[in-house]
Formats: C-alpha cells, structure tokens, sequence
C-alpha cells in the first residue's frame, strides 16, 4: 500500500517538474496562453455546478479565440516582445473576447433551445397517445378509457344487473 502512494507521488512530482521545465522554455506561450484565458477561470471560478458546462463552453471557445495568437507568435519570433505586441493589439483582445463571449452565449441560450425541442416533443407524444386512447376506447369500450366518472357509472350499471340477476335467482330458490 505504502509502494503505491510513493510511486504515485513520485509520478506527480516527475510531471511537475516537467510541466515546469516545459514552461520556463515556453515562457511567452505560458504568457499569453494565460492572458488570453482570463475568461475562462472567470468561468471557472464561478460554476458551481459538478459537470463545469460553462467552463467547457466558454473555455473552449476561448481557447479557439487565442489559438490565432499562438499560432502568430509562434511563426514570427518566439519572445517576450512578440508577446506583448500580440497583447496589446486590440484586434486580438476583440477576437480573444468575442470568442469567449460567444462560448457565454452558447451556455446561457442552449438551455432554452433544448427545452423548447423537448416541449414540442412532448406535446407530440401526448397527441399520439390520446389518439391511440381514442382507438382503444372504440375496441374495448368506455371502460378502458381511465375516466373515474364513466368507469364509476359502467360499475353502478353492472352491480344492478348483477344484483338484479341474483335477486331473481334466490327468488327461484325460495319456491
């Protein structure tokens, strides 16, 4: 037991360290990879529900916004300063927040977009189904049909004749 948890926390502290080392060379990336994901810890940071659906939505849509910027540091020159021209340039931040704000959109609008569908189901399902009671009700009678009230008067109607019938027989008995 004691093995496993080692190696589990030297299998951790293996990653960290080379998660760190990865970043020390990558510093810029890290830079405006950070930067640029502002929106999604916001998004992070305040879903408190267990599955993240907004982080997933905002953040991935996030991610597609700064990839573009990446990508532009990368093939141009990989430094600080190519970081902080691709930073400051306000057509970036439009396109890093318009993304991001479209990953909000997507999460606040979905919900109302499947339940319509689910409603327009539903009601379809009903439909179906009371024209399938309709065809039961003409097969079988009133008596399948759930009514209390018909149900109720069909039970009243057969008790008489039922007690008519016995009536009549006991009478029979009696001569």
């Amino acid at each position: 037991m004691a093995n496993r948890s080692a190696s589990a926390s030297a299998t951790k502290a293996v990653l960290v360290m080379v998660v760190a080392g990865t970043m020390i060379f990558t510093l810029p990336t890290v830079m405006v990879l950070t930067v640029g994901m502002i929106p999604t810890f916001i998004a992070y940071a305040t879903d408190r529900r267990k599955e993240k659906y907004k982080t997933v939505s905002v953040g991935s849509l996030n991610f597609v916004g700064v990839l573009p910027l990446l990508v532009t540091l990368w093939t141009k020159d990989h430094s600080f300063d190519m970081g902080f021209s691709v930073l400051s340039d306000p057509f970036n931040w439009l396109m890093v927040l318009g993304s991001s704000s479209a990953g909000w959109t997507i999460y606040l609008v979905a919900p109302s977009i499947v339940s319509i569908f689910l409603q327009a189901r539903i009601e379809l399902s009903v439909e179906r189904l009371k024209k399938r009671q309709v065809r039961l009700i003409e097969e079988w009678g009133e008596g399948v049909s759930g009514d209390r009230k018909s149900n109720q008067k069909n039970s009243s109607l057969g008790n008489k004749e039922q007690g008519g019938l016995e009536g009549h027989g006991q009478a029979e008995e009696a001569k």
